[in-house]
């Protein structure tokens, strides 16, 4: 009959463990990871231990079943065999988690299309009591994105990673199963989903937006012998990706993963150089909480991978220089937002000036140009954008770290270095018109201390001085 359990993998316990209860739950693999990516199996296994987690192994399972080479040609065959899976992890008192969308969504509409008409139900129930199953209420039933997402939530999943993806353009595709059909399926929104984008957010990556998103990735016509119309909804959505210039595409079903490298990989084959490597989710976080690349089996796939991982590798290098001097977070919100880029009372006078392209070139890792082209000094002080923003971030102390980062390097506008000389001698930054003064009947100033400040500031230890153009500071005999 089925039903019984194996031994469960063994949790690692990390550093998620100690905060979150373990979880003890049914995977549903299906039929496809299993079969042909294996590998998808391996990051979501070694992600589940790496959380902590456990999976039981529910033995007797079978297709969940598939929806159009099943439903369309016996329907009741598809809810028998739904049910019976169901049965099974019921039996087992767990609750089932898939990490393949059509499994998912097989599994929520037969549940609710079992819950909304009982004769049905009772059908069912009869055919599966031949073996002695029967399905109750059925088990609790889950996406693994779901799982990670409502188990866990991205704040966590931003903890607990151990290597970002900062400076990474990533796409998601969801998958029409993942969020369709409604009411059967509640976890996002049908049409504007952002849980998978959240998910992918937190582990440091930019999520970029592209017009063919929520269109179905169009597998299901190669299971109908649609070969021709299967690659062309391919090459349209990796098309409007590569014109958003993406690194890399993340997604969350096993069919969806065939479509976009297997399928892609024809394409390439036929000359079409698309070159967007496709990631299952649980790769992504796996390689971001330490895996290896190796380990994983990246090495799998049809598409290669290692652009994607050559460039992370020099976005960690560029970041890790970077943030000596800044917030590589606060930067990166901060390139994600543009919310404040009107705001900016100087892109209002001069529209060729724009911070947020500044912060943006920042984290590309042209600091040095940034500094040498001198825009930076057009910043006004005026907290404009740190008032207007959502985060209370602004951009204000990364162009006071940026004009320092200036000075120190000797990049500094002729009229600020004149200023400064100017305050450093007399302590002042100007000096007072006494004829006006006392034509306005105004007394004479009191004495002013620029000659003590001067002394005082001259004892500082490790103080910046503006380097002449020589590159000589003040102390070591050159005008500042």
């Amino acid at each position: 009959m089925g039903g019984e359990l194996t031994e469960a993998a063994t949790p690692s316990g990390c550093e998620y463990a100690g905060e979150y209860m373990s979880k003890r739950f049914s995977m549903f693999w299906g039929c496809t990871i299993p079969a042909r990516f294996p590998f998808i199996e391996k990051s979501t296994r070694l992600v589940i231990e790496d959380l902590g987690s456990e999976v039981a192994e529910v033995q007797g399972y079978t297709c969940c079943p598939e929806g159009t080479l099943v439903k369309a040609v016996d329907e009741e065959a598809y809810y028998v065999t739904a049910a019976r899976n169901l049965a099974l992890t019921e039996a087992a008192d767990l609750p089932l988690v898939t990490p393949c969308n059509g499994c998912y969504s097989t599994f929520k509409s037969t549940a609710a299309a079992l819950k909304a008409d009982w004769r049905r139900r009772d059908r069912v129930n009869d055919l599966l009591g031949t073996e002695g199953l029967r399905l109750e209420e059925g088990p609790s039933i889950k996406h693994f994105a779901e799982w990670l997402y409502d188990e866990l939530g991205p704040a966590a999943i931003a903890k607990g990673a151990r290597r970002s993806f900062g400076g990474m353009r990533v796409a998601v595709h969801y998958g029409c199963h993942l969020l369709r059909p409604s009411p059967a399926v509640r976890w996002d929104s049908a049409t504007n989903p952002t849980k998978l984008e959240e998910l992918v957010k937190a582990l440091g990556a930019t999520v970029v937006d592209y017009e063919t998103k929520m269109d179905c990735c169009g597998g299901a016509l190669d299971r109908v012998g649609e070969r021709d119309g299967a690659l062309e909804f391919c090459r349209r959505k990796l098309t409007n990706m590569k014109q958003e210039r993406v690194d890399a595409l993340v997604v969350v079903c096993p069919s969806c993963f065939q479509q976009f490298d297997l399928n892609q990989a024809t394409l390439l084959r036929q000359k079409e150089a698309l070159d967007i490597p496709v990631v299952y989710y649980s790769e992504l976080l796996a390689l971001a909480m330490g895996r290896t690349p190796e380990e994983l089996g990246l090495g799998l796939h049809r598409v290669s991978v290692e652009p994607f991982l050559h460039k992370w590798a020099r976005e960690a290098e560029v970041r890790a220089e970077i943030a000596k001097e800044f917030s590589v977070a606060e930067l990166q919100k901060c390139n994600d937002c543009r919310a404040c880029e009107e705001d900016c009372p100087v892109a209002k006078v001069q529209p060729q000036f724009s911070p947020t392209t500044i912060i943006g070139e920042i984290l590309s890792g042209d600091l040095e140009g940034v500094i040498e082209r001198g825009d930076l000094w057009k910043c006004l002080d005026c907290f404009t954008c740190y008032e207007k923003c959502h985060s209370r971030l602004g951009m204000a102390e990364v162009f006071r770290k940026l004009k320092e980062l200036a000075t120190q390097r000797g990049e500094l506008p002729q009229a600020v270095r004149f200023s400064y000389d100017m305050f450093v001698s007399t302590g002042a930054l100007g000096e007072p018109r006494e004829s006006v003064r006392a034509k306005l009947g105004l007394a004479p100033l009191a004495e002013r201390g620029g000659d003590e400040l001067a002394r005082i500031l001259a004892r500082r230890e490790g103080r910046t001085r503006p380097t002449t153009a020589a590159g000589r500071t003040e102390d070591e005999g050159g005008a500042a």
